[in-house]
């Protein structure tokens, strides 16, 4: 269940749910300092997250990943705003290995599934929780996806954009915005 929580002031974003993985801690503000782009906070009350996006959202049905090592259901919302996708998802992780391996087997997956180039990929803890933030480009999209891991439960945030569109303030004010509530 998401609930709108408030309206908040920022620029121009783009958002789409890719329906996959997210997680963060509570923010104290989200700002992008251009435009007059109103941002809403939602917060996922059984997904323990909160997070701030531009435009409205589209919950969508949940996504079965069969990944090494069992499947993992996620639950999640897509948004669309100016032609671009701000995705965000949860779900129980329960599988053998450290947190790097099963964040490592979810990344090879998503790389698998799009058939998209690895661009970067690096360690991008929550706090004291680990995380990964990676790239994923195509002949004219990429796709920068944030995934963490709080325990069994999988949080994945996800921008997708067209390649030539710079969206480092929104994808900034979007990924900082993410806190978890549980």
């Amino acid at each position: 269940m998401l609930k709108e929580t408030g309206i908040m002031k920022g620029g121009k974003g783009a958002i789409a749910l890719f329906l996959g993985l997210m997680l963060g801690y509570a923010p104290a503000s989200v700002g992008v300092p251009m435009g007059q782009q109103s941002w809403q906070w939602l917060e996922a009350i059984p997904g323990g997250f909160r997070v701030a996006l531009p435009g409205g959202v589209e919950r969508q049905e949940p996504l079965v990943l069969d990944l090494q090592g069992g499947e993992l259901v996620l639950e999640g919302a897509i948004a669309l705003h100016e032609g671009n996708q701000y995705v965000f998802a949860f779900g129980d992780y329960r599988v053998e290995g450290s947190p790097w391996v099963r964040l490592t087997m979810l990344r090879d997956a998503m790389v698998k599934d799009t058939g998209w180039v690895l661009a970067e990929d690096r360690s991008f803890p929550l706090g004291i929780h680990p995380g990964r933030e990676f790239i994923l480009f195509s002949e004219n999209e990429l796709i920068t996806y944030r995934f963490y891991l709080v325990g069994e439960r999988v949080y994945i945030l996800g921008v997708l954009q067209d390649a030539g569109v710079d969206l480092r303030e929104e994808m900034g004010a979007f990924f900082g915005s993410f806190g978890v509530t549980r």
